[in-house]
């Protein structure tokens, strides 16, 4: 997956504070906290864990940081600890996967953007081979996502591509570790994975 950068429109501001971290792992209320004081999410009055975003371009941009671990929804283990935060996007004139990956390092900062920059891929879909033999569009070889361990948290990225070959959607998912099995599991039930050795 790769790309340019992306123009992060209004959301982008330069400079994070990085007073509080907004991070898997943290309370509800620590991560409110960095929510409220973050430049680059810039929540409106009610907004604390959900940011939705809709630019006059019909550019789409959401935050969530939930209990609930990534993937498939379960019931959380209890309601004091952030599991996963998702940013969701929709972009008319078309997304990257630099842009997903800029993304988090605008948002969490330069401590996150360096643990993602060194992370490593362990899992990619559709698997090299599902790519090569496939006959043309389907849905499943459409969504395209890759999977990278870092040393303080697991970053998922993916994008989907429009029947006419363009990509103006794609998320992110960052969350801890222990939940990796979880991710995988799901993902190998819905795509051809290509797993690296771990």
């Amino acid at each position: 997956m790769q790309g340019t950068g992306l123009a992060m429109a209004c959301w982008a501001v330069a400079g994070l504070r990085s007073a509080a971290w907004g991070i898997p792992g943290q309370s509800p209320d620590q991560v409110a906290a960095w929510v409220g004081d973050n430049p680059v999410l810039r929540p409106r009055p009610g907004e604390t864990l959900n940011i939705i975003r809709v630019e006059p371009d019909r550019s789409r941009f959401t935050f969530l940081a939930s209990v609930a671990p990534p993937g498939r929804i379960i019931n959380p283990l209890d309601r004091e600890t952030i599991r996963s935060e998702r940013m969701t996007f929709f972009r008319p004139q078309g997304l990257t996967a630099e842009d997903l990956f800029q993304a988090i390092r605008d948002v969490y900062g330069p401590e996150i953007a360096a643990d993602l920059d060194q992370a490593v891929e362990v899992i990619r879909y559709p698997s090299p081979e599902a790519l090569a033999s496939s006959p043309g569009y389907t849905l499943a070889l459409a969504i395209q996502g890759v999977v990278l361990r870092g040393n303080q948290f697991v970053y998922w990225l993916e994008l989907t591509q429009n029947p006419d070959g363009r990509v103006q959607q794609g998320q992110v998912w960052v969350f801890q570790e222990e939940w990796l099995p979880k991710v995988e599991g799901e993902l190998a039930e819905r795509f051809p994975l290509q797993v690296m050795t771990r």
